[in-house]
């Protein structure tokens, strides 16, 4: 049989469903995403069965991480947990579970990276620090950490780390690619459903329980690796907020070089700028438009504004 390390179910777990290939539907009653439909991935639990640390005091000092990149679009990171001393078995408390979230999906190809590492060598001061800023934007998207005011202090610790994660000891780190596309052509699909990424492959003889656990035939747990859960749902969990900071690390992600658009940074910008000034003015035409009357000078900004082909479609009606 074949071995493998992603392995998915059906949001309907029943008491348990076994653990499906993911090139083919979980369910019948769940079909693959279509464009414009609303998206969201979380990390649901791990379970961590190995003890890195070389005292072997069955527990280790755990970072967990996501990169999730559509297209050739820059890539954004999120930190989910970070903890000394963690006891082996399951983790589900995270600071943030949510790896992305939109209300409006455009893109075809969604590539997701999973790290969960054993820090080596960092310093317990800060990682209570950051453990204290949990809430900020700045430990949800390192990115941001070096722009986030009083919190700037722990960016360089903090993006070190996240980016230099692979330096540590691996528990686990994977990537999976998921593509809007039709089952049985051999590509993951982009589903509804959970997806469980081992840290070794192995074949489909397992099970997701109601408890997110993997379970064999007998309902016994799976014991022999550490393996993550993580849910991709057809909805929009998080708040207006959380997708401007999400674009705000893309952007600033595609200005350090990360991206893979072929564009250079500049460019990137120039065109997120040109999208912010034409709303701008947009809502400047509306003021004016509502106005019950206007100077000579508001009237000639209105016409020029009117006069603008990006905005007139959205100008219609009296002036």
């Amino acid at each position: 049989m074949t071995t493998r390390r992603w392995w998915g179910a059906p949001v309907q777990l029943g008491d348990a469903a076994p653990l499906q290939r993911l090139d083919t539907l979980f369910s019948p009653d769940e079909p693959v995403f279509t464009a414009a439909q609303p998206l969201t991935v979380r990390v649901r639990g791990i379970m961590i069965r190995e003890d890195m640390d070389w005292s072997f005091r069955g527990d280790n000092d755990i970072a967990v991480v996501t990169t999730f990149q559509f297209g050739a679009e820059p890539p954004v990171q999120r930190l989910h947990y970070m903890k000394n001393s963690v006891p082996l078995g399951w983790q589900g408390a995270f600071f943030h579970d949510t790896v992305l979230s939109l209300r409006d999906l455009t893109d075809s190809i969604l590539t997701l990276r999973l790290q969960i590492y054993d820090m080596d060598g960092v310093s317990e001061a800060l990682v209570q620090q950051i453990t204290d800023a949990a809430n900020s934007v700045a430990v949800a998207f390192p990115q941001l950490a070096r722009y986030a005011g009083a919190l700037a202090m722990l960016a360089p610790g903090l993006v070190g780390l996240v980016d230099n994660l692979d330096a540590h000891d691996q528990i686990l780190d994977q990537r999976l690619k998921l593509e809007l596309d039709e089952p049985g052509t051999g590509h993951a699909l982009l589903q509804p459903g959970y997806f469980v990424c081992f840290k070794d492959p192995h074949e489909q003889e397992l099970s997701l329980n109601a408890d997110l656990r993997v379970v064999d035939a007998d309902g016994n747990e799976y014991t022999a690796a550490s393996y993550a859960v993580l849910e991709v749902a057809r909805a929009f969990h998080e708040h207006y907020e959380w997708e401007i900071d999400q674009r705000i690390a893309k952007l600033i992600a595609e200005l350090e070089g990360k991206g893979q658009s072929g564009k250079a940074a500049i460019e990137f910008l120039r065109q997120t700028l040109t999208a912010y000034s034409r709303f701008r003015r947009l809502e400047r035409a509306q003021e004016l438009k509502s106005k019950p009357s206007r100077s000579p000078a508001e009237q000639d900004l209105l016409d020029e504004l009117t006069q603008d082909p990006s905005l007139s479609p959205f100008l219609t009606g009296k002036l």
